[in-house]
Order: structure tokens, then C-alpha cells, then sequence
């Protein structure tokens, strides 16, 4: 009587859908690299809280290094870049959620994850560094890298599913 018990529920529970390993070795690239990247980014953001001494401290120390920042206000200089890493820290933080998310195989993961991706790389474009000291160099080789690990997670969509929220 157990045994016919048992084989009853077998049949019930639907397996769940595997991962291809292809999306499996992406999605942990992408988990690293997004864990990071929110690391950075966060211990980045604390400029916005470093205290005028501690600035005149270090910025000494940075124009012996970078003598074209000598015209700039430290304070100012220090606020954008905390503010930049800030924004790329809560950009960051929503490329992980569509990581997760394309992980458990929804859909709506990938899109999420490419719209925080494309903003991450122009948050900064804007930030008042010296003339001349802008780098696109940097800008283009985040781009090309971005663009492969987008149309790598494109080539899976049709592995994922539109609201699908399995756990594993």
C-alpha cells in the first residue's frame, strides 16, 4: 500500500528546467564581476563623506602625482567622485538583480541587466575632470566587453522563460 502511495506523488511535482552550462559559467562570470564591482563602487561612494582635512591631506598627495588636477577644488573633485561611485554602485546593484534573475531563468532578467550595463557606462562621461584628461580609451574597451556578455546572455534567452521564479 505504501508503494502505490509513493508513485502517486512522483508523478505530481514537475522537474525543474536545467541551466544550460553555458549560461551557468556566464552568470557566475557576471556574479563576480558584479560583486566587485559593488565592492568598488561602495568603498568609492565613502568620498562623499571624508572630511575638508583629510581632503587637503591627500589632495597634496595627488597633485604631487597628477599636477593638471592643481586647478580643481578638492571638495568639488571629491563629491563627483563620490556621487559617480555611487550611481554606479545602486547601476551595479541592478545588473546583479538581473543576473539573479536570468540565473532562475526569467527573461526579463536579461533586459534588466542590459539596461544597467548601458547605463553604467555613461554615468561617468560627464564628471568635471581637467581638460584634456578625459580617457574614451577605457569607455570603448567597458563597451566591447559589456556588448560580448550581452549578446552571450542573448544567445541563452531562448533557454529562459518570461515570469518564470524558480529558486534553484
Amino acid at each position: 500500500m505504501e508503494n502505490t502511495m509513493n508513485d502517486g506523488f512522483q508523478n505530481d511535482i514537475a522537474p525543474l528546467p536545467e541551466k544550460p552550462q553555458f549560461l551557468k559559467i556566464i552568470c557566475i562570470i557576471s556574479f563576480v564581476a558584479c560583486g566587485l564591482m559593488i565592492l568598488l563602487y561602495g568603498l568609492g561612494s565613502f568620498c562623499l563623506v571624508i572630511g575638508e582635512d583629510t581632503i587637503t591631506n591627500v589632495w597634496d598627495k595627488i597633485i604631487a602625482q597628477q599636477p593638471q588636477l592643481e586647478e580643481m577644488d578638492p571638495i568639488v573633485f571629491f563629491n563627483e567622485i563620490g556621487k559617480l561611485c555611487l550611481y554606479n554602485f545602486f547601476a551595479n546593484i541592478l545588473s546583479l538583480v538581473g543576473v539573479i534573475m536570468m540565473w532562475r531563468l526569467n527573461k526579463i532578467g536579461f533586459f534588466i541587466y542590459v539596461a544597467a550595463e548601458l547605463l553604467t557606462n555613461f554615468l561617468g562621461l560627464d564628471i568635471g575632470v581637467a581638460d584634456g584628461a578625459k580617457s574614451y580609451g577605457s569607455l570603448i574597451v567597458s563597451i566591447l566587453i559589456d556588448s560580448v556578455f550581452i549578446i552571450l546572455y542573448a544567445i541563452n534567452l531562448k533557454h529562459m522563460k518570461g515570469t518564470q521564479t524558480n529558486l534553484s
